[in-house]
């Protein structure tokens, strides 16, 4: 679908251009809104399956348009500031400004939702990876938004060689910015480390299974792997723990292996979604902390009962412990589901020394539907981002090997069982956390600065 994006925003911006500076606000706010809607309906259209998933909540999938709804108002927020832009060579800088602060609302607002990214375009191409890699998510969608209104600069200025002139003083900061980190970025540590992975997507059921069987599908594979690390999906042990130290697993994990597997467990009379490291003589547990709204806890239980066929009839709890998981051989960041999608999991890992991203997940609930390769997408593009390795397990797909620079080494199919082996030889590579935060701060920056002078501007001018 991104060829679209080379007619939907230079229409956008004609669109803008035609209308009056005489229209009210509310004209803007619901060209935004149904602008919004319309993208939402399309790119979020999956997140109806888990109410499928039940007869007692299927007569309620319509309850699935609430959060393109309430996305789309920030759309509607966003196109406000259109009303003050009567120049058409500020209209097309300040276009993809515009989407930029949108995506950063919806990003940051309340429980945040930064699943919305037109840096979501970059994740499958090798250009794409550079973007990413060197700027962040914000910034490379900003990028691709300069890049869909190109069109415009042909169409609305042709005669305009200073404007054009403008756009690339404009931009100049961002070439220099460029040159810099290639010239002068040492990404990586001169040191290797060569370790084996197993990746398990055992396609466990969601509801109804055969707990017995599952369980023990989980220990046949761990006696027949050779690998050092066993990577199973999120939930894919059976049962509710509430004392690992006594789980069964570890009477069949063999010297050498680590076994890191999903399961819910509870403390305290907490019930948490964990994610559990498993050797030996060492057991480590990440809880997951950011939970998702009417999957793991239901907002407002007393009134949306009938959910609960979703969600469950208790709520899990965030978990407040540190996202690190460490032994003699490597620091691994552990991931759990949607957490993958927000770039403050990524917060000060180069000064925990992090080997490599661990994601488990479980997509189950979203068929096979775009979602669960929408969220694998998002997935590839915190490898590049963080540039680290990433091992991705998910209970039905898709599961892969992904290195530092966004290649996929492995992968499996949709809803297929699938063993990975791989020898992976990590080196330490930095995150760039510094550039990206620099270069949105930069963005912010101009935005208020062109926004603030225009608004003086049409004061003068009147």
């Amino acid at each position: 679908m991104t060829p679209l994006g080379f007619i939907i925003f230079p229409y956008i911006i004609n669109l803008l251009k035609e209308n009056s500076i005489k229209r009210k606000i509310n004209y803007y706010f619901f060209m935004g809104f149904f602008y919004g809607l319309g993208f939402l309906l399309v790119f979020l259209f999956w997140i109806q399956s888990p109410f499928l998933t039940n007869e007692e909540t299927k007569n309620f999938a319509i309850l699935s348009l609430l959060l393109p709804i309430f996305l789309s108002l920030f759309f509607g927020i966003g196109f406000i500031f259109f009303k003050y832009i009567k120049n058409t060579f500020y209209l097309i800088i300040f276009t993809p400004l515009i989407f930029l602060f949108i995506e950063l609302a919806i990003s940051k607002t309340f429980y945040g939702f930064p699943w919305v990214t037109y840096s979501l375009i970059l994740s499958n191409n090798i250009l794409g990876f550079y973007f990413l890699k060197s700027f962040g998510t914000f910034v490379s969608s900003y990028l691709v938004l300069m890049i869909f209104i190109t069109p415009s600069l042909i169409i609305f200025l042709p005669k305009f060689k200073y404007e054009k002139i403008k756009i690339f003083i404009f931009h100049l900061p961002f070439l220099i910015c460029l040159f810099f980190i290639f010239i002068f970025n040492e990404n990586y540590k001169d040191q290797e480390k060569i370790i084996s992975f197993e990746v398990f997507q055992i396609l466990s059921p969601i509801q109804n299974s055969n707990k017995k069987l599952i369980e023990q599908d989980i220990i046949n594979k761990i006696n027949q792997s050779n690998a050092e690390y066993l990577v199973f999906a999120e939930n894919n042990y059976p049962y509710l723990i509430s004392d690992i130290s006594n789980l069964s697993l570890l009477n069949y994990i063999k010297d050498n292996q680590k076994v890191i597997i999903g399961a819910s467990r509870i403390n305290n009379n907490k019930i948490y979604n964990s994610f559990l490291y498993l050797e030996k003589n060492n057991i480590q547990v990440f809880d997951k902390e950011i939970l998702v709204p009417f999957g793991e806890f239901l907002p407002f239980r007393n009134y949306l009962k009938f959910m609960e066929n979703i969600s469950g009839n208790i709520d899990f709890t965030s978990g407040q412990n540190n996202r690190l998981i460490s032994n003699s051989d490597i620091n691994i960041l552990p991931i759990i589901c949607y957490e993958i999608i927000f770039n403050k999991i990524l917060k000060d890992i180069n000064k925990k020394n992090i080997d490599i991203l661990i994601n488990i997940t479980n997509d189950s609930w979203f068929g096979d539907k775009i979602g669960p390769y929408q969220h694998f997408y998002h997935s590839r593009m915190r490898a590049i981002i963080s540039n680290k390795f990433l091992i991705r397990v998910s209970n039905n797909g898709i599961s892969a090997i992904i290195n530092n620079n966004g290649k996929i080494l492995q992968s499996s199919k949709l809803n297929v069982k699938t063993n990975l082996y791989n020898k992976l030889h990590l080196k330490y590579f930095t995150y760039q956390n510094f550039i990206h935060k620099i270069s949105e701060i930069y963005l912010m920056i101009i935005f208020l600065t062109y926004f603030i002078f225009l608004k003086y501007r049409s004061r003068y001018e009147k």
